[in-house]
Formats: structure tokens, sequence, C-alpha cells
């Protein structure tokens, strides 16, 4: 049973949609501060970096909160707060005058983004059930990473074609909070049983003593690292190593979003068909890594992949896989009445690699250059991954031949 067959199909599309603009909205923010033409310059380099630093870590120390409170008074509040507050961070950061006030407003953006994630994952993992779980998080993948690369890929793009960027952030802020609107009237309660009886601490100890949980962190941390990673150099890297035109970069934006796209998708449906998560996790963390390979070995002479662009899509179709079955996995060994919980200690997983992976990337870059440094990260990140993966274990067998075909 997929998305049309769910009896929450319309509170899924709503989601889906709403949780698409959010993101687009956060990552055209992400992408103006990040660039050399917000605030003069201010912040590039270690500015960035803190930035980047920071709103993780207001996530780390509030994400506890929003989840296991979701899981005693119900997901859509705080939800429909989480959308209020990032669209109102980034209003803000129109209007800060200089950079240490960005740091700050990070934080707010950090808190934001606590109290979506969690409610979100908890959402649609209460809509879900084993037969379409991969997919149905693969939907929710796909919105937020068509959120990142259309929202951060247009951030890019209005720069290089001279947009304002005070007016870019007014854009983003202005589109976030409406999407609070459309979260208002197309998004249903999906907690079935809400009881203000349960104690936050209990289902936190709950979670963290769950060894399946404990065993993704090795997996979890460094593939976000690496999210953080590409959020902080990304927009440098284009300034001061490539030499594509703006075009050049529409087409690559979308040939690689098309084909991670299909990857979501097909992935997603084969993972829940086959009820198999870990060997898609390793599939996808290996075409990520050698896609991540080719685009800094051949940054500074990228005519050269033009030369055999089909590997591109190919590899990107192939990093697919990773999002929804990683999802999945996480919905699949937690409980109802901890699910909040649960995709807390996942944000946590979240926030914890997105100070790791923008630290370690200004590190490396700044001690070794792109190729030495950035390129061996993201080896030793992807390798950490694909062994932590090993060590996971899979929450359902083999399912029969008929739930199969009942699932197709």
């Amino acid at each position: 049973m997929g998305l049309r067959a769910s009896e929450h199909k319309w509170t899924l599309i709503a989601l889906y949609l709403v949780t698409l603009i959010m993101r687009a909205s956060f990552y055209v923010t992400i992408a103006v501060i990040s660039s050399s033409f917000y605030l003069n310059g201010d912040l590039v380099g270690w500015g960035v970096t803190l930035v980047l630093a920071i709103y993780p870590l207001a996530e780390l120390t509030t994400v506890s909160f929003f989840g296991s409170y979701s899981d005693k008074i119900g997901r859509k509040p705080i939800f429909v707060a989480s959308l209020l507050i990032t669209g109102t961070a980034a209003y803000l950061f129109a209007a800060a005058p200089f950079a240490a006030l960005a740091l700050v407003l990070a934080a707010l953006f950090g808190i934001g983004a606590a109290s979506k994630v969690t409610t979100t994952l908890s959402m649609i993992a209460d809509c879900s059930g084993e037969g379409n779980r991969a997919r149905l998080m693969g939907y929710y993948d796909l919105s937020t990473l068509m959120g990142l690369a259309g929202g951060y890929g247009l951030g890019i793009i209005l720069i290089q074609f001279g947009f304002n960027t005070i007016l870019i952030l007014l854009a983003a802020a202005y589109a976030c909070l409406i999407s609070g609107l459309l979260a208002v009237l197309g998004i249903q309660e999906t907690r079935k049983h809400v009881s203000e009886k349960v104690s936050i601490k209990e289902l936190l100890s709950q979670v963290a003593r769950d060894k399946n949980i404990q065993k993704m962190v090795p997996v979890y941390v460094p593939i976000i690292s690496l999210y953080g990673l590409f959020i902080s150099k990304a927009e440098i890297i284009i300034e001061e190593h490539f030499s594509l035109e703006a075009m050049d970069f529409l087409v690559l934006f979308g040939m690689l979003g098309v084909s991670l796209v299909m990857g979501i998708i097909i992935m997603g449906h084969l993972s829940d068909h086959l009820m198999k998560r870990r060997p898609f996790i390793v599939i996808g963390l290996i075409g990520f890594g050698f896609l991540a390979f080719l685009l800094v070995a051949n940054v500074e002479s990228f005519e050269q992949l033009w030369a055999i662009w089909p590997v591109l899509p190919i590899l990107g179709f192939i990093a697919g896989a990773f999002p929804p079955s990683a999802m999945a996995y996480l919905t699949d060994v937690s409980t109802e009445e901890a699910r909040g919980s649960t995709m807390g200690v996942y944000s946590i997983f979240f926030g914890s690699g997105m100070i790791i992976g923008p630290i370690a990337g200004e590190f490396m870059y700044s001690s070794f250059g792109l190729f030495l440094g950035l390129g061996v990260l993201v080896g030793v990140l992807i390798l950490i991954a694909c062994i932590g993966a090993y060590f996971l274990e899979e929450k359902y067998g083999p399912i029969s031949k008929e739930s199969n075909l009942s699932n197709l």
C-alpha cells in the first residue's frame, strides 16, 4: 500500500508540500548567508562555519524536548510553530546589520529545525506500515532533498545573476510563513493516543537504551557530517574553483536532481518490496561516495566529466537508495509510544553531524586544500558509515509472496 491507498493521503501530501517549501526557504537562506555578497562577506570562512555549528547545537539542546513533547500533546501544534520560527529567523537574517547578530539568529534556526524534524518524521511514521514505510519516508526525503537542491541551488543561481541578497532572504521568509498557513489548513493530527501524563524522562531513557538505535550512530553521524560539509563549503568551492557558467550549473543541478529523485522513488519501492534496509543503505553510501569523489577530483577541470556525463546521473540514482531505506529503518526500530523521542534521537545524530561536518571541512580545506583535504575527508566518512551499516540488524525478515504482491 503506497501513498495513493493510504487513509492519510491528503495529510501526507500536504506534509510533503509544506516540507518542500520550508526546506527550500531554509536553504535559500543558508546559500545567501554563505555568500561573500551577504554583509560584505563578513561571514565567509569561519563565520559561516560558526553559523552552521550554532544552529545544530541549538537543535541538539532542544530536540529531545520537542520530540518527547509531541508524544505527549500531539504533532501538529509543534509542527506549525516550527514553520513560524524558521520563517521569522529568515526574516531577521535579512534585517541583521552585522555578522554577530547572524550568529544569534542561527540559534533560532536551530530551534525551528528541532521542532520541525522530530514532528515531521513522527507524523510520517504514524501514518506508515511495514509495507509502505520506505516509500513514505522516501517521499519525505524527496521533498526535503528537492527543497535542499532547489532552495540552495536557487539561492546560488540568484546570487550569480546579481539579485539583491536581502530581497532573496525576504522572499524565503514569506514562503516559509505561508507554508505555516498551509499546515494549519491541510494537515491533520496523526498521534492517535495523546497523554500528557507520559514522562518525557522515561521516553528518552527508553530510546537511549535501545541497542538498535545505538548501532545507528556510526552510520548516520558520518553521513550527516557530509551533508553539513556540503552545505558549508559548496558556495565557496563554486566561487573559487568551478569555472562553470550559470547555465552549466542549471544543467548539473537538474541532471543530478532528476536522477536522485528517480533513485529515491524506485529504491524506496524495492526496499519495501523486499523488506530489506541494510543492502540499500550500503549501496546508497557507495554511490554517494563515488559521486562526491568525481565532483571533487574534477572540480577545476569539469570538462573532463562532461565527456562521461552519463556516469553522474547513474551515481545519483544509486545514491538515492540511502535516504528512504535509512529513514525506514529508523521507523522500523521505533515504538509507537516513543516515536517522537526516537525521531528526536535522530535529530541529535543530525545535529552532531552538522557540527562535525562544517568544522572538519573547514579545517581540512584550510589545511590541505580541496582534493587532499575535502577529498580524503569524504572518503573517510563514507568508509566509517559503510562499516557501521554492517552491524545493523534487519528488523523484519523476508515476507511472503502474497504480502509482496499486496505492496506493489
